[in-house]
Parts: structure tokens; C-alpha cells; sequence
């Protein structure tokens, strides 16, 4: 049976990894290696950022909820306290968040509250794909890259093979448009499998001509370089990270960071936060997993710690108001955070209303942070100014958030 280039190709890199080939074999050269570094952390489902980071003392949501789905200031499940908040409230965290209380008091972390999407859907695939493609309505929808594939096609980075990484088994539609980024959930099965297979398409690709054989060639190439170079990584010590999809993720990240192949931008996702029935538990898990992978990876990443940040956000928030199934339903403005060894951080930033239902979007909390604002902002203060390509139709404000050091 004659086996065709596509055959080849996807028989060429094994084990979960998806690539667009032909791939390049370009690791860090000159300086590359000392990029500042974006992860882009995406909580899908719609997390409630109310139940995340929120006043304590807020009459309005106290009123709106039971006390299992609001922070508290005393007893046993006591919210954690935050300084520095928006208002002259009493900001708590959520109790299953002690690292992220810790990166907050040390000034690592920052979060940016009333931020999102300025539309009106409460759609998750639309608000999905308004988010991983940098836009906010329908019609620019209708291009193809995602902003960080956009970004990657704008700045020339994807000349470097693993510049535009995904933690994901698939590619995300944000990384989309640029033929360079590659998805790599698990860094040992980047491989060609067994013995026999890598002797078999070497063979066949250094027989075949054009640009199938450079294809081909490229692709075997760039995996076995970097086999080389992760044979010699000793891997964090059992028990750092947890063995969720969210951890997993930030410590192939990790691990690609101290390689140094030349990572300049990621994503790792998490998808636990649609919760309309039983809230607490469910919720106060996820919290606990995604406060525990953020706290692993920068441990694990502290010697790079200022080149890296770490911006996390999720399609929408939930409604002030809770659901007669002690959830919460899809709502509209909810909480960034930004983490990094630049971050002006311990501090929530953004414009907080309050919840009064007369400053409430049809019972949502209101969006007055775009949230490409603080992409944007994270782009230009770490990477350079590219903002008017990668979100095309935004323009960032005047004044930015100041989230970095000028």
C-alpha cells in the first residue's frame, strides 16, 4: 500500500503531539533563549469570579447569595484577606487559594476585577472564541488566526519550532493561523515511536523528493533535537505538581521554559467551572487545583521568574444573583489575573461599581475593563507594542492599568 505525505506526517510525531508541518528545526539562537515568556491560562466554563475574589461586606451580595456561595470574614471557611482592593470594602480569596494568597502578599500576583468580553452573549463557544481570537463581536470573528497565533505571524517568533506552544492534546483556536505552533501535552511522547518506526521514516524521507522529503525531513529533524535536549532535564520531584490536567500542563510548560528551546508564548487550560448545581464543592475544588498548579509552577520557574508572566482568564462570570440549585448561572463581567516576577502585584485592579441593581448589566456584574486591555497591556509592557495587530479594531487606553513597573 502506498503511504501518503499526510500518512507519513502524522505517523512522523507520536503520542498526543499535534504540529502544522512542515516544522522547523530553529531552537534559540543568539538571545532568543532570554525572551520574556506569555502563558495564557484559559478557565473554561465561566468561572465565578464572585466566588473567586469579592467583598466580604457587600450588603448587595450578601442579600443575592447563601453564605456557600459568598467569601466570608469569620469562622472556619473565612474568605482569605486581600489588601489593596478596589473599594474601601472588606476583599477576601477564596478560602481553598492559600497559594495564591501567597503570591498576592509577596507582590507576584494581581488580579483585575469587572473585566471581560463587551458582549452580550452568554454563550460559552462564543465567548470562547471571542476571547482565543481577540475580538468582541461576530463580524471580526470572521478571521481566522487567534490572537496568540496572530501574534506569533506579527513579531516573526514562530521561526523558532517550539516558540508557540499549546499544553493542550489538541491546538486551541487561539494559537490558531500560524503554521509553527505546535501542541505538546506530554514533552516524552514527543517521539517517532519505536526503533524500527524512526529507521523506516528516515529512510523513506531521505529518499523522497521536494518538498515532501523537506517536510518530512524537518519534522524527524526538530524531534529528534529535542529528544536530545530532554534526555538530559531531570523532571521536578514527585509531589510538586498534582496529577490534574491543569498541573500537568503548567509543568510541560515549566519544563520547556528550562530547556530552553525557545518558548515565547503558551497556553494551558482548564475546564471544571460551569457550575449551575452544587456549587460549593465542585467549585472549591477547582479553586484548590488551580491554586496549587500556579503556586508549583512558579516555585519551579523562580529562577526565571522575570522573564515569565502568567495571564489567566475565563470566557465570562456568573449572575450576582444565585440559582434555586445552589449554582450559579452564566453571567457577564468577572476577574483576570495577571502573575509574574514584573507584576506590580498584592494589589486588585480595575474599576469597581459595586452591586446595586442599578449598576448591574441585566444582573451581571458590569464589564469596565476590556480584557484586552490587560492583554494587551501584558503584550506590550513584556513582548513590545503589537496590540493594533493582534486585536485588530481595539484600541488600548490612553492610561493603561500600570500592572508593571514602568
Amino acid at each position: 500500500m502506498a503511504i501518503s505525505r499526510r500518512m507519513l506526517l502524522k505517523t512522523a510525531v507520536a503520542g498526543g503531539v499535534a504540529a502544522t508541518f512542515p516544522l522547523r528545526l530553529a531552537f534559540a539562537a543568539g538571545g532568543a533563549g532570554a525572551s520574556n515568556i506569555i502563558v495564557f491560562a484559559l478557565m473554561r466554563g465561566g468561572m465565578d469570579g464572585l466566588n473567586l475574589v469579592a467583598p466580604s461586606d457587600d450588603a448587595d451580595l450578601n442579600a443575592a447569595r447563601p453564605a456557600s456561595l459568598r467569601l466570608l470574614s469569620s469562622g472556619a471557611s473565612a474568605g482569605l484577606s486581600l489588601a489593596n482592593g478596589p473599594s474601601a470594602n472588606d476583599w477576601r480569596l477564596h478560602p481553598s487559594a492559600p497559594e495564591l494568597k501567597t503570591l498576592y502578599d509577596a507582590g507576584h500576583l494581581a488580579f483585575v476585577h469587572a473585566a471581560g468580553i463587551p458582549a452580550d452573549s452568554r454563550s460559552h463557544f462564543q465567548m470562547q472564541a471571542f476571547l482565543e481570537h481577540g475580538v468582541a463581536d461576530p463580524v471580526a470573528l470572521t478571521r481566522s488566526n487567534g490572537w496568540i497565533g496572530q501574534y506569533g505571524l506579527s513579531s516573526g517568533i514562530s521561526a523558532s519550532t517550539f516558540a508557540l506552544v499549546s499544553a493542550a492534546p489538541t491546538l486551541p483556536a487561539s494559537l490558531s493561523g500560524d503554521p509553527g505552533a505546535v501542541s505538546l501535552p506530554d514533552p516524552n511522547s514527543f517521539v517517532l515511536g519505536s526503533t524500527a518506526q524512526a529507521q523506516f521514516l528516515a529512510s523513506a524521507y531521505a529518499a523522497a523528493p521536494g518538498l515532501t522529503g523537506a517536510s518530512g525531513r524537518s519534522a524527524i529533524n526538530a524531534v529528534n533535537a529535542f529528544q536530545k535536549v530532554n534526555s538530559g532535564f531531570t523532571p521536578p520531584k514527585p509531589g510538586t505538581y498534582g496529577t490534574d490536567s491543569l498541573a500537568k500542563g503548567f509543568s510541560v510548560i515549566a519544563e520547556l521554559i528550562k530547556l530552553n528551546v525557545g518558548l515565547q508564548m503558551a497556553e494551558v487550560e482548564y475546564t471544571n467551572w460551569d457550575t449551575h448545581v452544587n456549587q460549593q464543592p465542585r467549585f472549591a475544588g477547582s479553586v484548590s487545583v488551580l491554586s496549587k498548579a500556579l503556586g508549583a509552577f512558579y516555585a519551579d520557574i523562580a529562577a526565571y521568574a522575570d522573564r515569565v508572566t502568567v495571564v489567566m482568564m475565563s470566557e465570562f462570570g456568573r449572575r450576582v444573583q444565585s440559582n434555586a440549585s445552589g449554582g450559579t448561572d452564566h453571567g457577564h463581567g468577572n476577574v483576570m489575573t495577571v502573575l509574574g516576577g514584573k507584576v506590580r502585584g498584592g494589589r486588585i485592579y480595575g474599576q469597581w461599581s459595586g452591586l446595586k441593581p442599578a449598576v448591574l448589566d441585566l444582573g451581571d456584574v458590569p464589564v469596565t475593563t476590556d480584557y484586552r486591555s490587560v492583554l494587551s497591556e501584558v503584550v506590550s509592557a513584556t513582548r513590545g507594542d503589537l496590540a493594533s495587530t493582534v486585536f485588530p479594531g481595539f484600541t488600548p487606553p490612553t492610561q493603561p492599568l500600570g500592572l508593571f513597573a514602568a
